[in-house]
């Protein structure tokens, strides 16, 4: 890493050396957070196509599924004949059902792009997995309890949001596999037929599946609340595009100045950060 820069104020540019630690990296870093902000002048492109378009076609089919699912479970304004009532109830599941379709193709769209995507996109970048990410992770959360000035500066998603995105990754998971239960309980022929033995085994039946997968649908809508929240603060907080970044897939942000491009959040070899957690000197 040597020679590189971050903005030290007007009056020019100091740099790392190469033997500095990750603990020494994120201390410069910070320090220099209120000067620069992480904001550049060339845009920087993040999101691939694939990222967005998944992201858009879960979010779209996730609004239909939460309304037709909502009507299926509870029917409301039901027509007054019962053919008309029947009818708009078989409408109403084919367009949750065919939503359901698009919602796990792009899951699966999406699952497969963390391991071929770019860097910003792998799961590696997403899933926090050693002490260095946790830390970043730490520090983002001291942000949102206001212990904390400003986020930490990242080129592509926070080391918590991310964490945000694996667990409700897994609920995406298991929204899917009750819908193909309940689909293949319906339909009761076909390939989807076997996927009845399962409901054997769980208690309450077919009851129980149809009541969890309902209940999954406001971890989804609470998770969307607090995602847009977020996006929209740190948005304001950092200034580079994340609002627009999701549309275009370009980030404003000087990528010298962010903890994953200084290696601080998945550096090559995690022994380099100080075991003990002491303070070390400022560069």
């Amino acid at each position: 890493m040597a020679g590189t820069t971050v903005p030290a104020g007007e009056g020019g540019y100091t740099s790392l050396p190469a033997s500095a630690t990750t603990q020494e990296r994120m201390r410069y870093l910070e320090d220099q957070e209120e000067l620069h902000q992480g904001i550049g002048t060339n845009a920087i492109y993040v999101w691939q196509l694939p990222v967005r378009l998944t992201h858009w076609a879960i979010v779209i089919s996730i609004v239909i599924l939460a309304v037709t699912g909502a009507y299926i479970h509870g029917p409301f304004m039901v027509p007054s004949s019962p053919i008309e009532a029947s009818t708009l109830m078989a409408q109403i599941r084919f367009i949750h059902e065919l939503s359901a379709i698009v919602f796990t193709i792009a899951i699966g769209v999406r699952f497969y792009w963390g391991f071929v995507g770019n860097q910003y996109a792998n799961w590696r970048a997403i899933i926090p997995h050693n002490r260095s990410q946790f830390r970043c992770m730490r520090e983002m959360g001291k942000y949102y309890l206001f212990l904390r000035s400003a986020p930490v500066p990242m080129t592509g998603h926070n080391l918590l949001a991310g964490l945000a995105y694996t667990l409700i990754s897994a609920v995406l998971f298991f929204q899917v596999a009750t819908g193909m239960i309940l689909f293949g309980w319906l339909i009761d022929t076909g390939p989807a037929a076997w996927l009845t033995t399962v409901v054997a085994w769980i208690p309450g039946n077919i009851q129980t599946v149809r009541m969890l997968h309902f209940l999954s649908t406001f971890i989804f809508i609470a998770f969307m609340i607090h995602h847009v929240y977020s996006a929209i603060l740190v948005d304001i907080e950092e200034r580079n595009g994340v609002m627009t970044s999701i549309f275009t897939g370009f980030k404003n942000i000087r990528p010298e100045s962010t903890v994953d491009d200084l290696g601080l959040c998945n550096p090559p070899n995690d022994a380099q950060v100080p075991a003990s957690g002491a303070d070390v000197p400022k560069a």
